[in-house]
This record gives C-alpha cells, structure tokens and sequence, in this order.
C-alpha cells in the first residue's frame, strides 16, 4: 500500500509541473495582456513600459515562468489589479464555495446512481432495468445548462420555491439550503446517471463471473452474495467518480454563472471576460491540481478497496 502511494505521488508531481509550463505558457500566448485595461488607452509607451517591468513582463521567458512557479509554490498566485485584490484569496473564497456545491452534488449524485445502477443490475433485463437506462441516458444527453435554465424557470421564476441565485450561507441553514438545492440537482445530474450505468455494468458483468455461483454453493446468505458482488463491482465506479467530482470542485462553470454561485466557474468566466489573466492563470493552476489530488487519493481509495489493484502495483 505504501509502495503505491509513493509511486502515485511520483506521477503526479510531474504532470504538475507539465500542467504548470502549459498553463503558463498559454496565458503568454493568448490574445490580450496582462496590462489591458489597467492605463488608459491614451497612454504612452513609457507608462507601459513602467507597468510591465513592475510585473515582470519584460524578463525573459524562462525567468518568468521560474519566478511564477516560485511564488505559486508559497501560495503566492500574483495581484489582480482589476479587483484590487490578491488572487490566492480571491481563489480561496471562490474554491470554498465550489466546495460545498461539489461536496454535495457528488454525494447526492453518487449515492443515487449506486442505488441505481444496483437495482438495474441485480434485476436486468427487467421494468427496473429498463427505466435507470432510460433514466441515466437521459441525463447524459440533457447538458446541464440546459436544465439549470429549466429548473430557474419552473422552480425560481414560475413557482417562486426557491432563490434565483447566489449563495446565501450567512442567512441561517434553511436559507444556505434553499440556496442550494437547484444548483445540486443541475449538477448532480451527469454524476448519477454516469455512476448509474458504471455500477450496472460492473455489476451484471461480476454476476456472470463463476465465483459467485462458487458463493452461493457454500451457503452464504444472497445478502453476502450481494455484498461481494457490490464490492467487486466498485472499482470502475471509484475511477468515473473521481473524475465526476474534480470535475465538480473545478467548477462548472455555465451551472455556476446561472445560478449567479460564487465559486471557481463563476470566477474564472468573469476573469476571461475582463481579460484578468492572473486570475485566470491562477484559477485552471488550481483546478488542474484539484483533479490530479482527487485522482491520487482515489487510486488510493481503490487499492484500499481493490486487491487486485494492490497486487498490480506488487
């Protein structure tokens, strides 16, 4: 276990810093500037100038990068100038927002495409069977800015039931939950009916296997037989779950700039949009990080899980 956490470590430390030369060297090339917006533009070359040799756009390439990574690697991600604020606590406020829409999405998300996809499984072929595939192929044709913008109209503008938007976590629990729930049915859509057709698959796939006819024949109660099936079944859904949830604390941003949630999309849509490329530089750093750490502490969770992946590593 130890010999796999060491080696998942090691491959992720340099996908981080391929992430970080890419990341950085996007934001060199891409249209626009890192002073855009902050002089008038009226301005004369000598106060442009001024301005990026105080941001360090004038040193050469690589000195750049190595001073940006530096600063990143002591949490300091640069100033925004535009919001007159440091990006580290722009991101920190927007990440812990994404955190709790995320948290709760994947939970109610996963749980249900369990439940699901383990009721289709154990009964295929079958009405059951049947409505989840219906189900969980509908939710995976359906974007979920589409029914983000359905449930603002019926439930916020229609039926008045909840808020239209924002985050309202310092107005008391019910008021941070009524927030919350349009949001996480729109988000949570994708990640059930994707773990609704892994967990049906893995489990018909594990149902058919001959050891658990061999179960079955030592007597063990079909409650057992199902919780070795279910195990054996779980290791493809911990992987699709744990690219459903990066994806979720990355932010999504279209579901986020609907619902007006002040998190990671909503923060890096507005930081495009004004051209604010710190921010921007700062925020997908952190979202391709959130993705590699929630992949690592799942291939952890597999092999905890998984004995097979622990003897493949061996």
């Amino acid at each position: 276990m130890v010999r796999l956490v060491v080696r998942r470590i090691g491959l992720a430390v340099p996908i981080l810093v391929g992430v970080s030369i890419i990341v950085f060297l996007l934001m060199t090339i891409l249209p626009g500037n890192a002073e855009a917006g902050l002089v008038p533009e009226d301005s004369t070359p000598e106060q442009r100038k001024a301005i990026r040799d105080s941001l360090g756009l004038n040193d050469p390439l690589p000195v750049r990068y190595v001073t940006w990574l530096v600063g990143a690697l002591h949490g300091d991600l640069g100033y925004s100038l535009q919001r007159r604020r440091e990006v580290a606590d722009l991101l920190v406020q927007a990440w812990g927002n994404t955190f709790v829409l995320a948290a709760v999405s994947a939970v109610l998300g996963i749980a249900l495409g369990l439940l699901l996809g383990y009721l289709a499984g154990t009964r295929r072929g079958k009405l059951v069977d049947q409505v989840v595939s219906i189900v969980s192929l509908a939710g995976l044709s359906v974007p979920s800015f589409f029914v983000a913008i359905i449930l603002l109209s019926v439930f916020a503008g229609g039926l008045k039931l909840f808020p239209s938007g924002g985050a309202t976590f310092d107005e008391g629990p019910i008021a941070a939950i009524r927030s919350l729930v349009l949001p996480v049915a729109s988000g949570s859509l994708i990640t059930m009916a994707i773990t609704a057709r892994v967990t049906r698959a893995g489990i018909v796939d594990v149902l058919s296997a001959d050891f658990v006819e061999t179960l079955r024949a030592k007597g063990l109660s079909e409650l057992e037989v199902r919780t070795h099936v279910l195990r054996n079944a779980i290791s493809p859904v911990l992987t699709t779950s744990g690219v459903q949830i990066g994806a979720l604390l990355g932010g999504s941003v279209l579901v986020e700039t609907i619902f007006r949630w002040p998190g990671m999309g909503q923060l890096l849509y507005t930081a495009i949009s004004s051209r604010d490329l710190v921010v921007v530089q700062g925020a997908t750093l952190v979202i391709a990080l959130t993705f590699v750490i929630i992949n690592l502490l799942v291939d952890i969770l597999q092999a905890a899980v998984d004995p097979r992946v622990r003897g493949a590593v061996a």
